[in-house]
């Protein structure tokens, strides 16, 4: 075990995915008993933009000849729009986009505020589909509300966009199969699901996710989960009446937290995986002083490093899988992970980082080889979740533009990025943020409708398209995928 150990404690900075907030991946921080600190004041931190980070070296690009205008579009060049995309969470906007006027005309609006793209919702945490399945019940009642369509969600949502010209990609949150404490979802109604649900290491012991705090998950580590992620992809990208999907977002491509899965198959999966018996399990990962600690208050074991490792190789080979299934029936979909930008992620096995980058193994918690169970090389983008409410600067790490600047060192140039944000406040910089996004990564995602209705955020964000596109001399529209000619 390396120096300098901490123990990880888990914190959830934003509200979850069914209240209109995507729950991002906890943070570890340094003392555990402790309340996370609050986001940095520091008055050097401002909402113009920053041009670079001068301690990040690495991340730039040399400048040879200084005559030269990195700018400047010759006559006659095509530039191109970026994707400027509005996430539509299925959940969230269930009643929203209940009738088909309403999407008609929500579409319409956000075409006009500069949106180019959607990304959209496709199977909420429920584990149920708002598009033609074969094995996933329908969508018909979210959190007590019930809406009965006599169409077909994603279809009629994908003609409507892409007779605006928008690109449209759908998401899942994949690992998520019931509500929160709830006793409604696929993973109490199905058999297959119901066999796969976590097991979680508490102080109190072990015991199902759904009986805890957190979503009803799935066993990422289970072939079974696997095939079901395989099936979903294979059944709506072969679908002709979804042939101009874009691409395809895996949202919650992770374990819920730290304390999950413990199931007799995940201690058998990991023996194979280091080549031994587990003599004392679950302890010899990590244990409890005592019965009423926090869940997050554990100490490692001596097998706890192997473990983190193993892990994050689950999601990877899930994230690989993914792609495997969508190349096979679309080769020109695209294939995204939304992530939280707080890296590295140890605790829910996202390593969306490049295997190139070495630097991450230098944590107390990873081994020599950690950095070979990175994904982004499986990515055609990677959507940066930089959910912070500072926009610029380089005075803490509580920024968007920081968390931009080092990504492009983690990710090694292995796939594109996009920078993401939430506008779930009323006092957040949209127009700045929007700007940066477009300015210094490949595309921009704002989450989520919801928000950007409740706190009438479309002219900020027109703004920051505007700014960005006469900026960058953009003189073309954004490619998109159209349904093919009969």
């Amino acid at each position: 075990m390396k120096s300098n150990k901490i123990l990880i404690l888990l914190c959830c900075l934003f509200p979850v995915l069914f209240s209109c907030e995507k729950k991002p991946e906890p943070q570890p921080v340094v003392n555990p008993s402790e309340e996370p600190a609050p986001a940095s004041e520091d008055p050097s931190v401002s909402d113009d933009p920053v041009s670079a980070d001068p301690s990040a070296e690495e991340s730039k690009d040399p400048i040879t000849d200084e005559s030269v205008d990195p700018n400047y579009i010759a006559p006659g060049d095509t530039v191109r729009e970026k994707p400027v995309v509005m996430w539509i969470d299925a959940s969230a906007n269930f009643m929203r986009f209940a009738k088909k006027s309403d999407i008609k005309a929500t579409l319409k609006k956000a075409r006009s505020y500069g949106f180019n793209g959607i990304v959209v919702g496709v199977k909420p945490g429920q584990g149920t589909a708002l598009y033609e399945s074969e094995f996933l019940k329908p969508c018909t009642t979210l959190n007590g509300v019930t809406v009965e369509r006599d169409y077909d969600y994603l279809e009629f949502i994908l003609q409507e966009a892409k007779a605006l010209g928008m690109r449209v990609e759908a998401s899942a949150s994949v690992m998520v199969m019931g509500e929160e404490g709830g006793t409604t979802g696929a993973i109490f109604e199905d058999p297959y699901f119901a066999e796969l649900e976590c097991v979680e290491w508490l102080p109190t012991g072990l015991q199902k996710i759904s009986k805890g705090d957190t979503f009803a998950a799935i066993n990422p580590a289970h072939p079974n989960t696997v095939a079901y992620v395989k099936r979903m992809i294979t059944e709506i990208f072969s679908n002709p009446k979804y042939a101009a999907l874009d691409g395809f977002c895996l949202d919650y491509c992770r374990y819920m937290d730290a304390n999950s899965d413990f199931s007799d198959y995940s201690r058998h999966a990991f023996e194979e995986y280091i080549g031994q018996t587990v003599e004392n399990w679950p302890e010899d990962i990590f244990y409890f002083k005592s019965p009423t600690v926090a869940k997050g208050d554990y100490t490692p074991g001596p097998l706890y490093n192997q473990w983190i490792e193993w892990r994050s190789h689950v999601i990877q080979h899930v994230v690989s899988e993914a792609r495997a299934a969508l190349k096979a029936v679309r080769p020109d979909a695209d294939l995204s992970v939304w992530a939280a930008a707080w890296y590295p992620l140890p605790h829910t096995g996202q390593n969306w980082g490049s295997t190139k980058y070495t630097s991450v193994n230098s944590n107390w918690w990873a081994t020599n080889t950690y950095n070979t169970t990175g994904y982004a090389d499986q990515l055609d983008y990677f959507q940066l979740g930089a959910y912070y409410n500072k926009v610029s600067g380089f005075g803490g790490s509580d920024t968007i533009e920081y968390a931009i600047n080092r990504t492009k060192t983690i990710l090694k140039g292995d796939c594109p990025m996009w920078g993401t944000f939430s506008v779930a406040s009323s006092n957040f910089k949209a127009q700045t943020a929007t700007k940066l996004c477009l300015l210094q990564t490949d595309g921009c995602m704002v989450f989520d409708l919801c928000h950007i209705a409740a706190y009438q955020y479309w002219q900020k964000i027109k703004m920051g398209v505007d700014d960005a596109w006469e900026e960058l001399g953009v003189n073309s529209p954004l490619k998109v995928k159209q349904f093919p000619k009969e």
